[in-house]
C-alpha cells in the first residue's frame, strides 16, 4: 500500500511535462504569465467579492431595453432608476438622471455612498476572470463564516431619502449558491483578525466606506506575504501566529541601518523568496497526494483535496497515520521520477523527513522555469506596490505604511477602550506589522499631535492610546 500516490503524480505530470496541482485545491489565484492588472485597481475585486460574501449576482437582464439606447452621458444604472419615478415631463426625468450621474457615479466607477452599493461594482473585459479569481480567494482565505458580514451589504437602512430611494430602485441582484471552495485557507489567525476588524468598522458607516477597501486590501497582500514567510520556513512553520515583518512609515526618513531595509523580517527578504513560491506550492500539492489525506478510490474519482502544509505532514507522520519509512520510500522513489520527466540533474541527499521536503523542493525548482517562478511570485509585488511597497532610492523597496492606514490601524487595534502604547505595538504585530524604535517615536508623535495619547507619565508603559472612532 503506497503512502503517496507517486502513480497518479506521474500520470499527471508526464502526460505535458507541465507542472499541474492535481487534486490539491490552489493556494493562491497568481497566474504565471503575471498580467500586472491588479497594480493599483484592487478595489474593482471587490464588487465580485461582496456578491460572494452576501450569495448574490448581477442580473443585468432585469434592466429594461430602453436602457441601452439612452444617452451617451447617462450611466444604464441612472436610467433603469429613473424610470421607476414618476416624472411630470421628459425634461425633469433627464434632469434626474444628470443629477444621478454626478452623485451616483464617477464616470463609469459608481460612488460608494453605502455599504450596500460596494454590491454594484463590476469589472468587464480582458480582467474579469482574473479578478474574480482573486475575489473568490479572498472569499475563501479570508471569510470563515459568511453570515457575520453579509448583514453589513445586505441592509439598506439609510437617513439619506436620495440614497433610500437609489438603493430601493437599484434592484439588479439576484441570489445564487453559494461557490464550492477554490482555494485553500492556511492562515487562521488572519481570517479572524480581519473578521474581527471589518465588523468593528463597520459600526461607523462613513469611514467603513472607505476603510473597508483599505483593511482588505491590507490583510490580502499580508496573507500572501506570509505565505512566503511560512514556506521557507518548512515543518518549523506555525500557522496560528503571523511572523511580523518590519515596515517603515511613508513619511520618516531611512538608513541602511534601520529594519524595515535590512535582509531579514522585511520586503528585501519577501523580494528574494519569491521565486521560491510556485516551486514551494506545486511541493505541497504532490505531497498531499498521500494516504492520510485521500484514498486510491477518490484519486480515481478525481475528488479534490486539502492542500497541507510542511507542518502538516510533519503530524501525520508523528501521529502515525502515515509510515514514516513507507512514506520516505515513496517520495525517494517519486523524486527520481520527477527527475528524469523535468529533466533535473540534480542528487538528493537526505536523511529526515525535513531533509526529504527540502530534496522535493530542490528539484521542483531546478524543474521549474525560471521565468515563470519570477513572474508568478511577482504577483505579491504588483499586489502591494504603491500602497504598502515603496521604493525608497538607493535601499530598495521596502514595506511601507502610509497615514491614513496607520490611523486605520492604530483605529482597529484600540477599538473602544483606551489600551496602553506598548500594548498598541502589540497589536500592530499580531496583523504582521513590527516597527522599529525609531518609527514607534514617530508614531507617539504623531498621535501626540492628534490628541490620541493619554499621557500619564513620560514612562511609555504610562501612556495610553485613546480610541479614534
Amino acid at each position: 500500500m503506497p503512502e503517496l500516490y507517486k502513480d497518479y503524480l506521474k500520470t499527471l505530470l508526464s502526460k505535458k511535462e507541465k507542472h499541474n496541482e492535481g487534486l490539491a485545491i490552489d493556494a493562491l489565484p497568481f497566474l504565471s504569465k503575471r498580467t500586472r492588472a491588479i497594480r493599483g485597481r484592487f478595489n474593482k475585486v471587490l464588487g465580485d467579492y461582496v456578491r460572494n460574501i452576501c450569495n448574490l449576482q448581477l442580473d443585468t437582464s432585469t434592466l429594461s431595453d430602453q436602457v441601452f439606447y439612452s444617452s451617451d452621458h447617462d450611466h444604464i444604472f441612472s436610467h433603469h432608476i429613473a424610470e421607476q419615478v414618476e416624472f411630470n415631463n421628459y425634461d425633469d426625468q433627464d434632469d434626474f438622471k444628470r443629477f444621478l450621474n454626478q452623485y451616483l457615479f464617477n464616470n463609469e466607477d459608481i460612488k460608494l455612498i453605502h455599504p450596500y452599493l460596494f454590491n454594484y461594482i463590476k469589472v468587464e473585459g480582458k480582467n474579469k476572470n482574473e479578478f474574480s479569481k482573486y475575489a473568490k480567494f479572498m472569499t475563501d482565505t479570508l471569510v470563515e463564516e459568511q453570515g457575520k458580514l453579509q448583514s453589513i451589504f445586505s441592509k439598506k437602512e439609510t437617513e439619506d431619502i436620495i440614497t433610500e430611494l437609489v438603493l430601493s430602485r437599484l434592484d439588479i441582484l439576484k441570489s445564487t449558491k453559494a461557490k464550492k471552495r477554490q482555494y485553500m485557507p492556511l492562515l487562521n489567525p488572519i481570517a479572524n483578525l480581519y473578521q474581527e476588524d471589518v465588523l468593528y468598522l463597520s459600526k461607523y458607516k462613513d469611514y467603513f466606506l472607505t476603510a473597508f477597501p483599505l483593511i482588505t486590501h491590507y490583510y490580502v497582500f499580508m496573507y500572501a506575504c506570509q505565505l512566503v514567510v511560512k514556506f521557507e520556513q518548512f515543518t518549523e512553520a506555525n500557522y496560528e501566529q503571523l511572523d511580523p515583518l518590519y515596515f517603515s512609515l511613508e513619511w520618516e526618513s531611512l538608513s541602511k541601518r534601520r529594519k524595515a531595509a535590512g535582509e531579514l523580517e522585511s520586503f528585501k527578504f519577501i523580494k528574494g523568496k519569491l521565486v521560491n513560491l510556485f516551486p514551494h506550492i506545486h511541493t505541497l500539492s504532490q505531497l498531499s497526494h498521500n494516504r492520510a489525506n485521500t484514498n486510491e478510490e477518490e484519486i480515481d474519482q478525481r475528488k479534490e483535496i486539502d492542500l497541507l502544509t510542511y507542518s502538516d505532514l510533519k503530524r501525520l507522520v508523528n501521529d502515525g497515520e502515515l509510515d514514516e519509512g513507507q512514506f520516505l520510500n515513496d517520495l525517494e522513489g517519486w523524486m527520481e521520477e520527477y527527475k528524469e520527466i523535468f529533466k533535473v540533474n540534480r542528487k538528493i541527499v537526505a536523511n529526515n523527513l525535513e531533509e526529504h521536503f527540502k530534496g522535493l523542493f530542490d528539484c521542483l525548482k531546478e524543474g521549474t522555469s525560471t521565468d515563470v517562478s519570477k513572474k508568478f511570485g511577482g504577483n505579491i509585488e504588483d499586489l502591494g506596490v504603491d500602497q504598502f511597497i515603496k521604493s525608497r532610492g538607493s535601499l530598495g523597496q521596502v514595506f511601507n505604511i502610509k497615514h491614513d492606514f496607520l490611523l486605520l490601524l492604530t483605529a482597529v487595534s484600540v477599538k473602544e477602550n483606551r489600551i496602553p502604547l506598548n500594548v498598541l505595538f502589540s497589536e500592530f504585530e499580531k496583523r504582521g506589522i513590527r516597527l522599529d524604535n525609531n518609527s514607534k517615536q514617530e508614531v507617539v508623535g504623531l498621535l501626540d499631535n492628534l490628541n490620541i495619547l493619554d499621557k500619564k507619565s513620560d514612562s511609555g508603559d504610562a501612556q495610553y492610546v485613546k480610541p479614534i472612532l
